[in-house]
Parts: structure tokens; sequence; C-alpha cells
């Protein structure tokens, strides 16, 4: 089809989805298009039908509905004018996953997946903008386009968490109807190669530990244009929900968990690893009262330093508010890193709230080195003096001045009480 260039420009680079692509990719799309019309309440396209075209809705909007393997349907979400449908059966070469229905007359530009193809090899930003767009779409609720999915085995029930690198599922393994959760990388990740090395990096020390503090990994696999990790289950919520919450917690819940953290990371410690990541949103809890550390996806070997530990990556793929100074500066690192990542989480879960948080790396850097433990009636009721110690060590910009060692902390390891936690006492 035909159109002045005006016209190219502003139907298909007012699509969000497209709005940073070159001009001359626009062009090449717009001469492969075919328009296409559909009547309310007919089929756009069809749940289990190849992916033949990716769709561009000019007028009219859409709903997209996906059944789950016992019949189920629910609706997934909806597709208006200016955005695309269709995406995921190109990227990832799967069968359609949800049936796209017309809410009213639709206008459609229908790119044949042949020739989407051909461009997205000659145009490899054409494959990262849908793949971003696939991980905005996925994991956004409860339910998306991969509930009800029988994946290598496990069949999803539903999303329990989203993150910058991963969507995570719940899912029942088919043979012994065992509960995991399948860490699926994002996919807006899929092109980025340090990302990926980072995600089988986490898998590859993962299946080396096997630790009662430490989430289990058994086994991965690649599905959906994406890799995916097979981790234990865990029933109770991340740490990171009380602190989203604002809700202090007493000692007595704290305890316990910092001393079941310093278990898991004596044990990382000692197998000559560093976690690098210690935070409340990589802690979890089981009903059963314990604390499983998770997330090794910036770990490393102790006391070896590369490229990739410079500041530059790390205020990407880390959370700077729990780092230490030295981790920040790109520096060498040791035990210590992570002595610092724990005392910051515990701090946090003491007061409801992070100890840093400006977003400004700068002012974030002055306030860590300028830093000291106030007095333990300002962190919290009932703060002992036990914990003001760990706390004001724990703390210290100058490795040379903070904790050593977890030893100290060893004993406070119990059973959390997540009831009382969850219940306010």
């Amino acid at each position: 089809m035909t159109e002045p260039d005006s016209d190219i420009r502003r139907i298909l680079a007012e699509v969000k989805a497209f709005a940073d692509l070159p001009a001359e990719l626009l062009y090449a799309m717009w001469a492969c298009m075919e328009e296409r019309s559909f009547a309310a309440g007919e089929a756009l396209m069809r749940q289990q039908d190849p992916g033949d075209c990716l769709l561009v809705l000019l007028e009219g909007s859409v709903r997209v509905t996906a059944r789950d393997q016992d019949g189920v349907e629910r609706q997934i979400g909806g597709v208006k004018a200016g955005e695309v449908a269709g995406e995921m059966a190109l990227i990832t070469g799967e069968r359609r996953g949800a049936d796209v229905v017309a809410e009213e007359p639709v206008r459609a530009l229908a790119l044949p997946a042949e020739e989407f193809h051909r461009l997205a090899r000659q145009h490899p930003e054409l494959g990262i903008v849908l793949t971003n767009l696939i991980a905005d779409r996925l994991g956004g609720s409860a339910w998306d386009i991969l509930g009800g999915k029988i994946l290598d085995g496990y069949r999803i029930l539903r999303c329990i968490g989203r993150g910058g690198m991963a969507v995570v599922y719940e899912a029942k393994e088919r043979s012994d109807d065992r509960r995991v959760a399948l860490k699926m990388m994002s996919h807006r990740l899929v092109y980025d190669a340090a990302a990926l090395s980072r995600f089988r990096q986490e898998a590859d020390i993962v299946q080396t530990l096997e630790h009662e503090h430490i989430a289990q990994l058994f086994g991965r696999f690649s599905a959906y244009g994406t890799h995916f990790l097979v981790m234990e289950y865990c029933d109770g919520p991340g740490l990171d929900y009380f602190v989203e919450q604002s809700r202090p917690l007493d000692e007595k819940h704290v305890r316990p968990i910092v001393g079941q953290l310093a278990r898991a990371l004596k044990y990382v410690h000692e197998h000559d690893l560093l976690h690098r990541d210690v935070k409340p949103s990589n802690v979890m809890l089981t009903r059963a009262g314990v604390v499983k550390l998770m997330d090794f996806g910036l770990a490393k070997p102790l006391l070896r330093l590369d490229d990739r530990t410079q500041t530059h990556e790390l205020t990407l793929v880390g959370t700077p508010s729990y780092m230490a100074p030295e981790q920040l500066s790109g520096e060498e690192l040791d035990s210590r890193v992570d002595i610092y990542g724990l005392a910051c989480l515990a701090y946090a879960l003491l007061t409801g709230r992070r100890l840093f948080e400006t977003n400004n790396l700068l002012d974030l850097v002055r306030q860590k080195l300028a830093f000291a433990a106030p007095p333990a009636g300002e962190i919290g009721p009932g703060v002992s003096d036990e914990m003001h110690a760990f706390l004001d060590c724990g703390l210290q910009a100058s490795r040379d001045k903070r904790l050593s060692s977890l030893e100290s902390c060893l004993s406070w390891a119990a059973p959390v009480d997540l009831a009382a936690m969850e219940g306010g006492s």
C-alpha cells in the first residue's frame, strides 16, 4: 500500500512501541503491510494458531483472553488503537497463547510473519522493541498469557513476583504435584549478553549450594524465547513486603531472621563466594518460619575483581542503598560487603524503611560515609544492646572498622513467627 511520508510517520511512528524505530525501518514495514478490517465479535487471532502476522490497530479495540489446560477462560488484557498485537508468537516461535477478539469494528495493519523476520534480521532493533513489549505484558498481574501453560513438565499457576531482571511464577510439577517457583528471565534482557551471563551464572552457583536457608535450584530450561530457573517455592512473603508497607518489626522477629541469614552467609563465604546483593527483596519466608536467601545473580568468588564489578554496572543491576561503600566504588571485595548488606536489611526491618533513601548516587555515597548509628531508642523500641552493636559495627563505612564475622549472630537463628509478624504483634 502507498501513502504520503507524513501518513507513514503519523500512523507508525505514533505507535508507542515503535516510537524509537528509525524512519527507514518504518517505511520498510509500511511497504509490507496490508490493511484488514474486523467486525465486532470477530476474532483477529485464535489461541493455538501459528503466529502468521503482527497487527497494528488503527481503529477500535480488542480484548485478549486465554484458556488454561482445563478450558477455563480469563481475560488477560486488551489492545486499543495505536497498539500492537501478536508479537509473542513471532518472537518466541510458539503458537498463539490467547484469543484476540474485536470489541467494536477494528481496522488494522498486518505485517506478515515472513516479512517481520526478514526485517528483524536486517534491523535487530525491531526484535528488541517487541521483546520489551512482551516484558511489559508478562507478570503485570497474577494471571497473564503464560497462566495455565505447561512448560518443560511444569504447569504455571500464577505470577508471584516481577522485578527488573525476572518474572517469577508459581507452578506445579506434573509428575509429582510438587510446587516450584519458575524464575523467567525478562524478555527485555534476552539481547543483553551481560544479563544472560548473570542469569546463567546464578544457576551455576546455586546448583553447587545446599543449605536450609538458601533457596534450592531444581533445574533450568528454555521456552518462549527466554530462560527459566526451577527454584524451591516459598509459601510466605518476601521481607520487602514489610519495608514497602512501612511496618517496623520488633527485634524479637528480626533477630531470628538475621540469625538464619547469618548462617546462610557463613555457608556462602565458606564456599569462597560473595552474595553481593543482600536486601529484603532477595529474602523469602516460609509458613514454617524458615528464611531463604535467594537471587545469586551478582554473586562472585571471594577476592576476585573484574570489569563487571565497576560502579556503573552495579547501579543498574543491584540496589545501591544496601551496598557497602567499597562496592559502589568498585574496590576489591570480601565477606564484609555481605555483612554490611545484612546490617542494612536488619535496620530496614526494625524501622520499616530503607536506611538510605536518596536516588542520587553521589549523595548516597556521602550519606554512607557519614553515617553513624543513632542510639538504640531512636532506631526502635526495645532494641537491645546486642542488636545495636551489630548495627553499629555492621554499618561502618570503613570495612577495616566493620564487623568482620557473623559468628555473634549465629545463635540468634530460630524459627520465625510469621503469623505474629503479619498480625503486627
